[in-house]
């Protein structure tokens, strides 16, 4: 069945797409914003962690399609354009600074259900990225405990509850921690704030897992995936292969998300 899809860009250019049924066919319409992604290139990589939580396990090799991802988490000012292109109300601020939202327009948005993280993903022409996509963004080819390798560095993620060297208390300007970029140059994938990811949160997924481009549980199940820890969080929640999970209607203060976008 063909149907007529309206995609409203962030740059307020509206594109007409025809699809048929739910399936993605044929080259997909780059994004306004496609310069501030990176390219994560098609092939396999290392999911999991043998010997990690019951969660990672089994660690296994995982072939993925090409796809591109934000380079940094989607901010107060791209989160504050979606609401006043489609009338959405702004976000909650966080319980600490009641002009969050308004006055930091370089910090990444927060108090994000998972319907406001996708809904801003899908009108800037881009969608949350799987689980699995996330992972390889995050950690490249090699099995990296962190985006940056394999041994810990105070300088490279806004974890302030532990040995960060930074000067913020909470949340930082996205791409604030240059020397913590993935192999991709994606930034701030450890800390700052969590992220959304598509997925429905399975705790033995990964052992009934496709092999390639894995979707996630079918779901529904009580929780969504979220990754890479926040400003909060202890050392464990920054590694690569950390998972963790949310009420998709629950939005907390050291929540918020980033998009992926594939060209097919």
């Amino acid at each position: 069945m063909r149907r007529l899809v309206i995609l409203v860009l962030a740059s307020g250019v509206v594109i007409g797409l025809v699809s048929c049924g739910g399936a993605r066919s044929g080259k997909q319409a780059r994004p306004a914003d496609f310069q501030s992604m990176v390219q994560v290139p098609a092939g396999e990589f290392v999911m999991g962690r043998q010997g990690g939580a019951e969660d990672e396990q089994p660690e296994r090799r995982v072939t993925l399609d090409e796809f591109y991802i934000d380079r940094t988490e989607v901010t107060n000012a791209q989160f504050k354009a979606y609401c006043d292109a489609t009338g959405r109300l702004y976000p909650s601020n966080p319980m600490w600074d009641a002009d969050y939202f308004l006055a930091n327009p370089t910090y990444p948005a927060v108090n994000l259900t998972y319907d406001q993280a996708r809904g801003y993903c899908e009108w800037a022409g881009k969608r949350l990225p799987t689980e699995a996509e996330w992972e390889k963004a995050a950690r490249g080819t090699d099995g990296r405990i962190y985006p940056w390798g394999n041994a810990w560095a105070d300088s490279a993620a806004n974890l302030t509850s532990i040995l960060a060297t930074d000067s913020y208390e909470r949340a930082a300007p996205v791409g604030s921690f240059p020397k913590g970029a993935s192999p991709w140059g994606a930034l701030d994938m450890a800390g700052n704030v969590w992220e959304w990811c598509a997925d429905w949160y399975g705790l033995d997924y990964y052992a009934q897992a496709p092999a390639k481009n894995p979707p996630g549980p079918a779901g529904p199940t009580p929780w969504r995936v979220v990754r890479g820890g926040g400003f909060s969080s202890p050392k464990s929640d920054a590694e690569t292969s950390n998972r963790s999970k949310n009420p998709p209607e629950q939005a907390i203060h050291h929540l918020g998300c980033r998009c992926a976008w594939s060209p097919r």
